[in-house]
């Protein structure tokens, strides 16, 4: 996965490049609809996005915000949305995606399974809700770190935090959310491990304006990684969005993950029987 992944991480640093030297101008116009003409994000239409994702540790949140704050702070005359550091997180998957909105209430929330009806479930599963099949997850997932890679500005105009995954602790993870909710949308974030700092609003701009921007981020990112950045994630959020692109909006449910492994790897076999073991996987 990791050879997926850096290939990814090059084609996304060489998007512009590959768009003429110039972002997307109807992925970037895609984007700024969501927002309104204070640059703050719209109001879902309908039930709650849902998506589950591991929250930075307070200094990597800070850390996070002061390289979003130098880059978009390096030019003038561009609309960016930058995301609150109280917001800052890497996502895993979603429940209900922007673009495969499923239904939500309560009654759902309680029964779980991802709107599998209750008599349809064994019965050992029928007392569960989809945040108890999460705790049980997360369960199987000690705390784990990811190592910096570098910050790119991608021609969708999203700025993002790239990171690797040593262990590949987030594609296990990935992989068994499909077990425990059998019924994920079929858009996800798979390969990429990454934070959102900010979203360029802004379609068109001069051309030494968009340099400006990469050259910035080439900047923090050396910086970054002299300084060795990486972030321990030692919980999920569970989050219940009603605002495009704000993880801050709407209700969090914070599940803490097991004290990390010490000499030890856990694979995606030993995962999947100790979910088994717990009831929280279909079949």
């Amino acid at each position: 996965m990791a050879d997926c992944r850096g290939e990814l991480y090059r084609a996304l640093d060489a998007s512009i490049d590959a768009c003429g030297g110039k972002l997307d101008d109807v992925k970037v116009l895609e984007t700024a609809r969501h927002f309104d003409a204070h640059h703050q994000p719209k109001t879902y239409v309908g039930a709650p996005v849902r998506f589950v994702c591991c929250p930075h540790p307070p200094e990597g949140a800070r850390s996070c915000t002061v390289a979003a704050d130098a880059i978009v702070s390096s030019v003038a005359g561009v609309s960016i949305h930058v995301n609150t550091e109280e917001s800052m997180h890497v996502t895993l998957f979603h429940t209900s995606h922007p673009n495969d909105r499923r239904p939500f209430s309560d009654a759902i929330r309680a029964h779980g399974r991802f709107h599998r009806p209750r008599r349809c479930m064994p019965p050992h599963m029928k007392h569960m809700s989809e945040l108890s099949d999460l705790r049980a997850l997360a369960a199987a997932f000690p705390q784990f770190s990811l190592r910096f890679h570098s910050i790119v500005l991608a021609s969708s105009g999203s700025i993002v935090m790239l990171f690797d995954d040593p262990d590949d602790t987030v594609d296990r993870l990935r992989l068994v959310a499909h077990s425990v909710f059998p019924a994920l949308p079929a858009y996800q974030t798979k390969t990429i491990v990454h934070t959102t700092l900010a979203r360029v609003l802004t379609p068109s701009m001069p051309s030494e304006t968009l340099q400006a921007l990469r050259a910035k981020c080439l900047e923090v990112t050396a910086q970054l990684r002299h300084d060795a950045f990486g972030i321990a994630l030692s919980r999920l959020w569970y989050v219940e969005e009603t605002h495009y692109f704000s993880a801050e909006s709407g209700r969090r449910t914070s599940i803490a993950l097991p004290p990390p492994l010490h000499g030890a790897s856990v694979g995606v076999n030993d995962t999947s029987q100790h979910l088994r073991d717990s009831g929280a996987t279909s079949g």
